[in-house]
């Protein structure tokens, strides 16, 4: 999973900008108190990333409504996350409405390089998720869109990475600017058709404001070509473009339209339009990523349809321990509570039908965590485990029955005393993680997962 999300971060974003005055800023140079010694006043701003440094108690900040996970203050900036722990700092909510820049310097601890924005009440065609340079300080820019009265701003680490940062700022966006408009916003869902769909098309009404030439219209389609764009530019005021698709079968196809113009101020500006387009669906609980884990229904559910995960993926699923397996020559026989190899996980504590239970094979370190001989307090409680999902001949079923192979090391389990943390913090970047999800076409015709109403379909 990870391997998957770091070819798709884009590495470093700069926007230029007129400098409008701060509605917000967060300067961290009274993060902790600097006369005390026992603080731990190092890290970052002075050249030091990694080692015995940025240990500081956080107990100050400009703005002193942030809400911190697992932060530490360091020399006049945060630190975020632990070598245990994934961290988050969010802003205050920021009262506004229009468009801003967010501009921000974050730098990596020393071996890690992972981090990720995301943010409630506007948005962006900007990258979020990055990864950074080592041992040097990045600023960062983001240009945010329709704020509707508050913004706030969350910076988390991804897979325990760690990092430094300072100087968040929150800028009205120079009202000079050039900008790309479209009253579908960042977004356009064509909706969920019926299979053996007929060719269609919908009309996206584009405005352009403050820019110097024509607004030229182009499309990634992502390894499909199923959708067409046209025309091929607008004049810089604005105009109409149409999304059309051709007539097929059952699927689920993805495609970006790309705006681009140059502003009065000789900027480059792009806006993105994300289109999704689904039919003959299979509808799902989660997406198998450790924020949004499969249920156990998911899983006997794909373990049902052959060809709708890839064998070598591991992914993320979550259910109650009811017990270990009771065997009959290597087949489910029912529930026991002496064997230190296997879990029985359900949906709920008290299912009762053996129709609905997963089994799960563990070994090494996950074993030691989660086997119910030693732990038998996990009996009625949910875990989450990161395994081989089993539905076809490569990955039989394991003991009989539609499960989880290859539970193994300590990044594969979640028991149910960090369960808490673990939700909080992934809840950040759930939709990074279905992005991670969506870039990804999986084997024998299945293409994705997409939400519709709420809901998430593995599609044809």
């Amino acid at each position: 999973m990870r391997q998957l999300l770091v070819s798709m971060l884009v590495c470093l974003s700069t926007v230029a900008t007129a400098q409008q005055e701060p509605i917000f800023m967060e300067t961290f140079d009274r993060c902790i108190d600097a006369e005390d010694e026992n603080y731990g006043y190092t890290g970052g701003n002075d050249n030091q990333w990694g080692g015995d440094i940025a240990k500081a108690v956080v107990v100050y900040q400009d703005s002193p409504e942030w809400s911190l996970n697992y932060c530490n203050g360091a020399m006049q900036c945060l630190k975020v996350g632990t070598s245990a722990k994934q961290g988050s700092a969010t802003t205050p909510a920021i009262p506004f409405t229009g468009d801003a820049v967010l501009s921000f310097r974050v730098a990596p601890w020393e071996g890690d390089s992972l981090f990720n924005v995301s943010l409630q009440g506007g948005t962006t065609s900007d990258p979020t998720a990055y990864e950074l340079p080592k041992h040097k300080w990045t600023t960062i820019t983001i240009r945010i869109s329709d704020i509707a009265g508050t913004l706030r701003v969350t910076f988390s680490s991804l897979y325990k990475h760690r990092f430094f940062l300072d100087d968040v700022c929150v800028r009205p966006a120079d009202p000079n600017a050039g900008a790309i408009r479209s009253d579908v916003g960042t977004k356009l869902d064509l909706g969920l058709l019926s299979c053996d769909y007929t060719a269609g098309s919908q009309t996206i009404h584009v405005t352009g404001e403050h820019l110097n030439s024509p607004i030229q219209v182009s499309m990634e389609s992502y390894g499909n070509t199923i959708f067409s764009v046209s025309p091929r530019s607008v004049s810089a005021q604005g105009g109409d473009v149409i999304i059309s698709w051709r007539s097929g079968g059952s699927g689920m196809y993805s495609a970006t339209i790309v705006l681009s113009s140059t502003g009065e101020n000789g900027d480059n500006v792009v806006k993105r339009i994300q289109v999704g387009l689904e039919v003959s669906s299979l509808y799902l609980e989660g997406s198998g990523t450790l924020p949004d884990p499969y249920s156990c229904r998911d899983v006997i559910l794909l373990a049902a349809n052959d060809g709708t995960v890839w064998t070598e993926t591991y992914y993320w699923v979550s259910g109650y321990v009811l017990g270990a397996v009771k065997r009959y020559q290597d087949t489910y026989d029912g529930i026991c509570t002496n064997d230190k190899t296997s879990l029985v996980l359900a949906d709920s504590p008290t299912e009762s039908n053996d129709e609905r239970y997963v089994t799960v094979q563990i070994s090494g370190a996950a074993r030691a965590a989660l086997n119910v001989v030693d732990n038998p307090e996990l009996i009625g409680q949910r875990v989450k485990v990161q395994g081989l999902l089993l539905n076809n001949n490569a990955n039989p079923l394991y003991l009989g029955k539609p499960g989880v192979r290859n539970v193994v090391t300590e990044e594969q389990y979640v028991r149910p005393e960090q369960m808490e943390d673990i939700d909080e913090v992934n809840a950040l970047k759930a939709d990074e993680a279905m992005y991670d999800i969506l870039g990804r076409r999986v084997r024998a015709g299945y293409q994705g997962i997409v939400i519709q109403n709420g809901k998430k379909y593995l599609v044809r």
